[in-house]
């Protein structure tokens, strides 16, 4: 790890002895290049939520936690920087499709993506889309999908752009992120590094323990450029590597006992070439993924447990556009060959193609919608067909009303199929139609969106204990009949300028009620309430901001027995920032911020104590 962080530095020198040659200029021009195009141009109906940039950096500490106080989200963590998986309106975590520049990463073995080994700060935008996303990305797009873009941009005059981040916290804790973009009339390029270490040794309060088993170390690199060939076409291509290292805390009330680690690593590589000539515009995807883990039950032991996965992606869009009618026609084609293997179940090959048409129209400035219709053809499976559709209506000015309603599917993983002793080879895939209702009202300082939705999945799949329902045991997937979701979800923010002064207020808060039919009762690891909010205040050079999180209580079994539940909690955390330079060329902030100001025992599960109150000092220098 330290010699990847040796090479890294020795990287960042150059570059910045490159950039020390030139001067930044007025930009006349900017010409702004993204790779997931169907989140922006298909989501009529959908609510979307963008994480800012100044959100991104007050919340640093994991991307656990920036959802988690940021989003309608729900996240399941197994201690401070261990395994953490997130879900969507009461569905399960493999119903979270999480999308990097248009393409689904989550693993083919489990169907899951870990937040914590993705870092918040390498991504320009981070953007949560609430609601079915099957037909764009495929399987497991079921209750939402989270996008991680990267932006680039031409520009008339060379330009070029550093940002360095450091912070240093409690537990021993230290954080660094370097990001430089590159600009020009024909060439974009932007990279970034980042490396993050910590004892995370935090003492379990109204104990006796401490955290001695949870330290983690992770190296991050990213690097994304985009070639002008004519005025019409573009070559872009997108690479992300990841590389950690953590240990898992143990569990009360013997947490010395724990003794194991886990690494993993992962690559992905994008090309994507895109032509747009008048009404006619094709785009072409290759995508080679790859992830890898090791997890060790002795640290100490040169044994290991380890899974793999490859993925092999071809994608052609082709789309025709209808000026006089604001409408547009598109063709998704996708081909995919993935392998996935364990040291406990043999190597196996998926094949998938895919064909979907969107269209997409704007009848007139106040009413657009999109219809969409998709097709898979699996070599395990008969996936049926999928279809959404999505309208939005302004009636007046700043007020809108939005609904979308849609198909959805998950294929079972190698995990749920293969695992020995635990697999189940009758699995079937699950399907959820699912239906949303909005509306909202927005102008340059307020914007409220208020919807609600309902879910109906048949054959769901979960993993549950075998035996006595209220105890832990031996989990294994099934497929469930027929389960509903309903609820409630709004989002509200405030934002006004006056004098030298800001207010910013934000609050998320979700009411869902998830039942398994056949018991009616509520499925596990959902809690009816959500709530999170953010509020800060900025008077010349100083900014300071207050979070807000409540959780409310969850079961942990089936038959929602009270002697198996996660309490409710509460969680707050504050900070300050000063702004030493604030010029056109250079900006340079310092901040701090406390965690768990109340100092407040809580768990997000079981028998797992999160961090008492802790630090953070940060540095963010931009030039």
């Amino acid at each position: 790890m330290r010699k990847i962080l040796i090479i890294s530095i020795f990287y960042i020198i150059s570059f910045n002895s490159m950039a020390q040659n030139d001067s930044l200029v007025n930009r006349l021009k900017e010409i702004v290049i993204q790779a997931d195009k169907k989140l922006k141009k298909y989501s009529v109906g959908y609510k979307v939520t963008t994480l800012s940039d100044s959100v991104l950096v007050r919340n640093t500490e994991s991307f656990t936690s920036l959802l988690r106080f940021n989003s309608p989200l729900y996240l399941r963590e197994y201690g401070s920087g261990g395994t953490s998986s997130a879900s969507f309106r009461g569905t399960s975590s493999s119903n979270t499709a999480v999308i990097w520049n248009g393409i689904n990463i989550n693993s083919i073995n489990n169907g899951q993506t870990g937040f914590n080994a993705l870092t918040v700060s390498l991504f320009d935008a981070i953007d949560i889309r609430s609601g079915g996303g099957s037909l764009e990305y495929g399987s497991g797009a079921v209750g939402g999908t989270i996008h991680l873009n990267d932006y680039l941009q031409f520009t008339d005059t060379k330009q070029i752009k550093n940002q360095f981040v450091a912070s240093l916290g409690s537990f021993e804790t230290y954080r660094g992120l370097y990001k430089l973009k590159f600009s020009n009339s024909k060439l974009a390029i932007n990279s970034g590094v980042s490396y993050n270490r910590s004892e995370n040794n935090y003492k379990f309060l109204n104990t006796n323990f401490k955290n001695t088993n949870g330290a983690y170390e992770n190296f991050g690199f990213n690097i994304s450029a985009a070639y002008s060939l004519t005025e019409f076409s573009k070559l872009k291509f997108y690479s992300a590597n990841y590389l950690g290292e953590r240990f898992f805390s143990g569990e009360l009330p013997n947490p010395l006992m724990a003794n194991d680690k886990y690494q993993d690593f992962s690559h992905r590589n994008l090309l994507i070439y895109t032509h747009k000539k008048s009404r006619l515009s094709h785009e072409a995807k290759l995508a080679f993924l790859i992830q890898e883990y090791r997890y060790f039950e002795d640290k100490a032991s040169s044994m290991f447990n380890f899974g793999k996965s490859k993925r092999y992606l071809a994608n052609y869009d082709v789309s025709y556009s209808f000026p006089k009618l604001k409408a547009s026609i598109t063709s998704h084609s996708e081909y995919e060959s993935a392998f996935g293997k364990t040291d406990q179940i043999l190597e196996r090959n998926r094949k998938q193609f895919s064909q979907s048409f969107i269209y997409n129209q704007d009848v007139n400035s106040s009413v657009s919608f999109d219809a969409k219709i998709r097709k898979d053809f699996n070599s395990d499976y008969d996936v049926p067909f999928t279809y959404a559709l999505g309208v939005k209506v302004k009636p007046i000015k700043n007020l809108f009303f939005r609904a979308n309603g849609s198909k959805n599917f998950r294929v079972p993983t190698y995990n749920d199929l293969f695992w020995p002793g635990q697999g189940n080879l009758d699995l079937i895939p699950e399907t959820a139609l699912q239906g949303e209702f909005g509306i909202g009202y927005k102008n340059n300082q307020f914007v409220i969106d208020i919807g609600i939705f309902y879910i109906n999945a048949n054959d769901k799949i979960v993993w549950t204990p075998v035996g006595d329902p209220d105890r832990s045991g031996v989990w294994v997937p099934i497929n469930l009949s027929e389960v509903n979701n309903k609820g409630l979800e709004m989002s509200l923010s405030f934002n006004k300028t006056f004098s030298e002064r800001t207010v910013k207020f934000n609050i998320n808060y979700s009411y869902t009620i998830a039942t398994d039919k056949t018991t009616d009762k509520q499925l596990i690891f959902v809690p009816k309430h959500l709530f999170n909010s953010n509020l800060g205040y900025t008077y010349k050079r100083f900014s300071f901001f207050y979070q807000q999180l409540f959780t409310g209580k969850v079961y942990t079994t089936e038959s929602n027995s009270s002697d198996f539940v996660m309490p409710h909690y509460f969680v707050g955390n504050m900070g300050m920032d000063y702004r030493l330079l604030s010029s056109e060329k250079k900006q340079l902030t310092i901040g701090f911020k406390v965690n768990n100001v109340f100092n407040k025992y809580y768990e997000v599960l079981a028998r797992r104590p999160m961090p008492n109150r802790n630090l953070n000092f940060n540095i963010n220098y931009k030039f």
